[in-house]
């Protein structure tokens, strides 16, 4: 077998040892290249080594499977869920105001909120976790699990819908559009309460079937709740104006 020296600290590696066995720098660690930048990154937040597009996948594929292992202890092999949110919104939030893209032109508010919630875009996104994760916990009450517990898969899925909304913008500006369309927005909604229960029949014990259509009703719950949110805080807001 080759041997090598680690640049780190000089001891010898046996190949193909993918880290040094006495300071724990991987091996590869020769030239900088963008994919360590984005480990960096994200080490920094969940010191966890995996590749970001493996993890992404997995996101894609089975983000009930994901949010279950990070729970039951296998964290080393996830990326932190509430770091991933915080990461992925500040992306997508930083894409939209950039843009312009005015994502909430569908969503039935009215000019001055959907205006204040695009400049607050982050914001919107983050509220919704504890509001998801409340729901959650009372859809699945009988799954024994605390409300940080919901809320991980609920920071994993909105991490993902996060997501798919940065790259929609790139896909407008191609397409010279500066607002989704209405069917868009009723089938981005669509998609995600069929998601939201896909990755709850993933996560949650019980029947599969039974836990996906509860899981699509606690997300379509959710998006009631904060549109209820915004419009009431709109009503008492506009209430206020024309008592002065």
């Amino acid at each position: 077998m080759t041997q090598l020296r680690c640049l780190n600290c000089d001891a010898p590696i046996v190949m193909p040892a993918r880290f040094c066995p006495h300071c724990g720098q991987r091996t590869d660690a020769d030239r900088l290249r963008f994919i360590d930048v984005v480990r960096d990154l994200m080490h920094s937040f969940v010191n966890v080594e995996r590749g970001p597009l493996v993890f992404a996948w997995a996101l894609l594929t089975r983000p009930g499977t994901v949010a279950r292992e990070y729970v039951e202890g296998k964290r080393r092999r996830h990326y932190g869920p509430f770091a991933t949110l915080a990461v992925i919104v500040g992306v997508t939030a930083l894409a939209v105001n950039m843009s312009g893209f005015q994502v909430l032109a569908h969503d039935w508010l009215p000019a001055g909120p959907a205006n204040l919630l695009q400049q607050h875009f982050n914001l919107l996104l983050l509220a919704q976790l504890p509001l998801l994760g409340g729901v959650c916990a009372l859809v699945f009450r009988r799954a024994s699990l605390t409300l940080a517990e919901h809320m991980v898969l609920v920071a994993y899925a909105l991490s993902m819908r996060a997501a798919v909304v940065a790259l929609s913008v790139p896909v407008a500006f191609l397409t010279a559009s500066t607002a989704p369309g209405l069917w868009q927005v009723v089938g981005f909604w669509v998609a995600w309460y069929v998601y939201f229960g896909w990755a709850a029949s993933q996560f949650y014990a019980g029947n599969p079937t039974v836990s996906w259509l509860r899981g699509s009703v606690a997300a379509a719950i959710g998006h009631l709740a904060i549109m209820a949110i915004m419009l009431g805080g709109n009503a008492a807001y506009e209430g206020l104006i024309s008592l002065r």
